[in-house]
């Protein structure tokens, strides 16, 4: 289940998650942009164990990403940028099927075909190989905020259009938590 964040409850509760994750990975922290969607990522337990971030590929990108995009994106694309992945421990493996759908769901019902971000090397894999979402590495790999990542670029319109191809038996419709629900 996800969780739009909405409150500066929920907005701190998103960033504690995301900042806890990030110090442990040695990153330099980073908190949500303006003009962005923060989702909450609930595990089964009903306890929020994860975060993901989506912005609009627009005036809210970061002039790093513009550098490292702008000479890929095409006028046919409507691009979002993917970013603020974080799992706490005690969930890894049990919440990156549930962000992925909802990172198909929010694409198609957002009208965005491609998603950029700048992704850890076994998470780019886990794209590609896991998924089966054709993910592009477009530009030799960086040292951004403390780890060597990917620039990539994702084709997702190729997964909503052909969601019934057994390729994407991994996808599922995400569920919204309920008002009321949220701990």
């Amino acid at each position: 289940m996800y969780k739009l964040v909405k409150s500066q409850k929920e907005r701190d509760l998103f960033h504690q998650i995301k900042k806890s994750v990030w110090d442990e990975k040695g990153f330099d922290m980073e908190y949500g942009k303006e003009g962005s969607d923060l989702y909450l990522i609930y595990a089964e337990d009903g306890v929020p164990g994860g975060t993901f971030e989506f912005t609009p590929y627009s005036r809210f990108t970061a002039p790093i990403m513009k550098e490292l995009f702008n000479d890929v994106i095409q006028k046919d694309m409507r691009v979002m940028e993917i970013d603020s992945f974080a799992v706490l421990p005690q969930y890894r493996g049990k919440l990156g099927r549930q962000i992925m759908c909802l990172v198909i769901d929010y694409a198609q019902k957002n009208g965005y075909t491609h998603a950029i971000g700048i992704s850890d090397p076994a998470v780019f894999r886990s794209f590609n190989n896991t998924y089966q979402i054709r993910t592009i590495q477009v530009k030799e790999k960086i040292w951004y905020k403390g780890a060597e990542v990917i620039p990539a670029l994702l084709h997702l319109k190729e997964v909503y259009d052909n969601i019934e191809d057994e390729k994407f038996s991994w996808f599922t419709r995400p569920n919204e938590m309920r008002k009321g629900v949220f701990i």
